[in-house]
């Protein structure tokens, strides 16, 4: 009767810390995201001004691909990430496309909240939209 009891607390408090554990590991992994939407901003934002041009596609055309921005080398991305020659980076459940003025789209494309999306214009994360998951409360996104 007392192994049963344990087993029945266990179960109780097993079932109030996953959904807590789930909500911590998806707020690790939208750090890491935020991370590379940070690093690909302040390489455009290099890279325009050493350039001297108002706009990403003002840049001459083999410097637009991603592969010349700081981040954007094989070599220096983080491990799990790849990335394409249509400033697309794609690791740990996010795909990161570069815009015109450097901001960054990102999208969850796989796993627990995919198809939320988000933008960061190099202060600050917004525009968030999901699909009703509350994906947006969990990253702190507006």
């Amino acid at each position: 009767m007392e192994l049963l009891a344990v087993v029945m607390i266990i179960g109780i408090l097993s079932s109030v810390a996953l959904p807590q554990y789930r909500k911590v590991v998806e707020k690790s992994r939208f750090t890491k995201a935020q991370v590379m939407a940070k690093a690909m901003y302040d390489s455009c934002v290099r890279q325009i001004s050493e350039w001297g041009v108002d706009y990403y596609t003002d840049l001459p055309s083999d410097v637009q691909t991603v592969y010349r921005l700081d981040i954007g080398s094989e070599d220096l991305l983080p491990a799990g990430f790849t990335i394409n020659s249509s400033k697309t980076i794609t690791g740990s459940g996010f795909q990161y496309t570069l815009t015109d003025d450097c901001g960054v789209s990102i999208k969850k494309i796989q796993g627990t909240y995919a198809n939320t999306t988000m933008n960061y214009n190099g202060q600050e994360f917004y525009n968030c939209t999901d699909d009703g998951s509350g994906a947006c409360d969990i990253y702190g996104v507006d």
